[in-house]
């Protein structure tokens, strides 16, 4: 078989042929390594400081030179076209000899630009906003920080990210600076009143729902945790709400898990917890049409509040709270509600239990019991109990535990 000399004029010049091939891609390679080194020392990865020096050296750049860094997260859309389409119209307005670092970082693109007048900024994020939203349809919101400089990015970024997720409580389409953000860095927890919102879906009361949800958005945009925090906080919240309806109805409710873990802004959780609570209030509302006597709301009350009293009954209400006449107290009952005073209460204990099961903590039947007002008989509260829901509570907390495995997403 015929062999090429490996001293040949043709192997010599396929020996060359990758040198010269490797230098024809130095034009591209140059820009991937410099973004990749600067990237790593703004992330804080490997020996970062060590390779910023080598960085600076190699590429000719000053460390301390004045920069701003700019984080511009397209809103509604995590496509790769999406970021391409951002990238290019940054190198468009920003120009590439403006910019020393211009990289995707999760869902967010990652700028430092040397352009530092804070109008010129503005003005390049507004018309990158405006290109990228006419080629890809998405919105931007921008955060960009204050001047300093290069050897300074690391805390920049690590700055910036607490202010992307800015975007969830002001909507789409914003320009925010570092500095005109306020932030509360003490540990504030948010405290909502769970059981006000329960009673007040549970007895159908519009005007305390209301207002019970005015409280606890305005507590959420006050502390503006990130927007997973504010969105467990609202999960929280729709489970409390959902609770309120038939167990018939529990899958259907569960499906609106996935509205609040999707949705982009906290005014869109808002508007749908809002319109489900109300739907179930009004489903709760006793005879909601009707206006009752001022003796009979008053006798209601009384109800809510002593649910879980086992002495609660109409001659200890009438002869200890409202100092009237039992027999006029109970007819008059009857005829505003439709029911007799004690199914009332039966039906407020069942719904009361059916939440308590519902919320899947580790209480055992007996203590469900003691709550809803039957004392130690737990025994015949589970007889009322299969009688009003035609299953058992332990039959009822396996359903309930079923439907939120086959509903609820799981996380990893």
């Amino acid at each position: 078989m015929y062999r090429t000399s490996v001293h040949s004029p043709d192997c010599k010049n396929r020996a060359g042929e990758p040198e010269k091939m490797l230098l024809s891609h130095t034009g591209r390679v140059i820009p991937v390594l410099r973004e990749q080194l600067l990237k790593e020392y703004v992330l804080g990865i490997g020996d970062a400081y060590e390779m910023f020096g080598v960085y600076c050296k190699a590429f000719g750049v000053d460390e301390v030179v004045d920069t701003r860094m700019i984080i511009l997260r397209p809103v509604g859309a995590k496509t790769a076209e999406a970021f391409i389409s951002v990238k290019n119209a940054v190198t468009q307005y920003m120009g590439d000899k403006n910019i020393l670092l211009n990289t995707v970082i999760n869902d967010f693109l990652l700028i430092i630009t040397t352009v530092i007048d804070k109008d010129e900024i503005i003005a390049e994020i507004e018309k990158v906003r405006s290109a990228v939203k006419k080629e890809s349809k998405c919105s931007i919101t921008a955060v960009y920080s204050k001047v300093s400089n290069l050897a300074a990015a690391p805390s920049s970024y690590e700055h910036l990210q607490n202010y992307i997720g800015y975007y969830f409580y002001s909507g789409s389409d914003v320009t925010v600076y570092e500095n005109d953000i306020k932030t509360n860095k003490a540990e504030i927890q948010l405290n909502p009143d769970y059981n006000a919102l329960e009673h007040a879906v549970n007895s159908g009361d519009r005007k305390k729902l209301g207002s019970a949800l005015d409280s606890f958005f305005s507590g959420i945009e006050k502390i503006r945790p990130v927007p997973e925090v504010a969105k467990a906080y609202c999960l929280e919240l729709y489970v409390c709400l959902i609770r309120g309806c038939g167990v018939e109805k529990l899958g259907g409710y569960m499906k609106g898990i996935f509205t609040v873990q999707n949705a982009v802004y906290l005014s869109e959780i808002r508007d749908f917890i809002e319109r489900t609570g109300m739907e179930i209030a009004d489903m709760n509302a006793p005879a909601s049409a009707k206006i009752y006597s001022s003796l009979i709301r008053e006798t209601i009350s009384i109800i809510d509040e002593n649910i879980e009293n086992e002495n609660l009954s109409l001659r200890w209400l009438a002869g200890t709270i409202l100092y009237t006449n039992v027999d006029y107290l109970g007819k008059l009952f009857k005829k505003e509600t439709g029911r007799n005073f004690s199914h009332y209460v039966m039906e407020k204990r069942m719904e009361m239990a059916k939440g308590l099961i519902l919320e899947g903590k580790k209480d055992r039947i007996y203590e469900v019991a003691e709550k809803v007002g039957y004392g130690s008989n737990s025994q015949y509260f589970s007889q009322v109990f299969k009688k009003y829901t035609g299953v058992s509570p332990l039959e009822y907390r396996e359903f309930a535990r079923l439907e939120r495995e086959k509903l609820v997403p799981k996380y990893s």
